[in-house]
Parts: C-alpha cells; sequence; structure tokens
C-alpha cells in the first residue's frame, strides 16, 4: 500500500508544476483521454507526458506518460500507470507497467500492445496483460482493445486547446 501511497504523491508532484514552463520543456497535462474494452470497460487519462516527434526519421514519434486508468468493475479497480508508446509511419506500439488494486489486492501488471495511429493523434491498441502474480485480476482478462486521443501531440502541431 506504501507504494501506491508514493505513486500517487509523486504524480500530485509532477502536476503541480509550472505549465508553461513544463510545456516548454516537452511535458504536457494532461496528455491523453482514451477508453479500452477487456473484460470490463476502463477509462484512461494521462496526466503529464514527455513527447516527441519527429517528421524526418522513422521513427515518428515517442512518449513517455504517467496516468491513471479507471476499471468499472465489481469492485471498482483504478491503476497508476506508466505507458511508452512509440510509432514508425502508420504502425503504433508500446508498453503500460501498472499497479491494478481494488484497495484489497495489488499487482504488478505489463502490457505490451501494437495498433495503429494517426499522426500520432488518435491511436488504436491492442494489448495482452501479464500479470505479476498467476491470477492477478480475472475481472480484467487478458486482452485489451484501446482507442487513445493522444492530447500532447496537439502540441506538436502548435494547434491551442
Amino acid at each position: 500500500m506504501k507504494s501506491i501511497q508514493k505513486i500517487c504523491f509523486s504524480i500530485v508532484v509532477l502536476c503541480s508544476t509550472s505549465a508553461s514552463l513544463a510545456q516548454e520543456m516537452g511535458f504536457i497535462f494532461p496528455s491523453r483521454l482514451g477508453v479500452s474494452v477487456q473484460q470490463t470497460t476502463s477509462i484512461d487519462v494521462g496526466l503529464i507526458s514527455f513527447n516527441q516527434y519527429n517528421e524526418r526519421g522513422a521513427l515518428k514519434y515517442y512518449d513517455i506518460s504517467l496516468g491513471v486508468e479507471s476499471y468499472f468493475t465489481k469492485p471498482f479497480t483504478m491503476a497508476p500507470k506508466l505507458n511508452f508508446d512509440f510509432g514508425v509511419g502508420l504502425l503504433a506500439g508500446g508498453v503500460n507497467v501498472s499497479l491494478p488494486t481494488d484497495f484489497s489486492q495489488t499487482t504488478w501488471m505489463v502490457t505490451p500492445k501494437i495498433g495503429l495511429n494517426l499522426f500520432s493523434i488518435v491511436r488504436v491498441y491492442y494489448g495482452y496483460h501479464i500479470f505479476h502474480e498467476m491470477d492477478g485480476f480475472p475481472n480484467l482478462g487478458k486482452h485489451y482493445m484501446s482507442l487513445e486521443v493522444n492530447i500532447a501531440a496537439f502540441h506538436d502541431f502548435k494547434i491551442g486547446l
């Protein structure tokens, strides 16, 4: 439980920095909104992100973000998470490392994912949950489909929100 408190405290500290200073350094808040479907539905909110877009190289973008995903399960489950995403052309990939908890149990979950993206703004992923403990969270399932809007990409294209 102490690790969850440390993660939540770190997220609050990161989010309380000056917005303009953070954006000048490449950090964006909020960075991502998403919805995903596994055995249940979840909402994903990226709280802060470092985002890099490159028009010339083969690797078009990469970003690293901290966020939280809320799963509509009984009991309610939430997961602080670290995302790494990248894109090459229309292909997108990445890994989520999260710590789901229903406040009675907690376990680490790693989700490698692959999918498609449109200018790194809209992303559709398929992922596979790998739990640290064998039974993990059975109400989440193993397979994962998500649709994300990468708000941090608007900064790269100079689109104001």
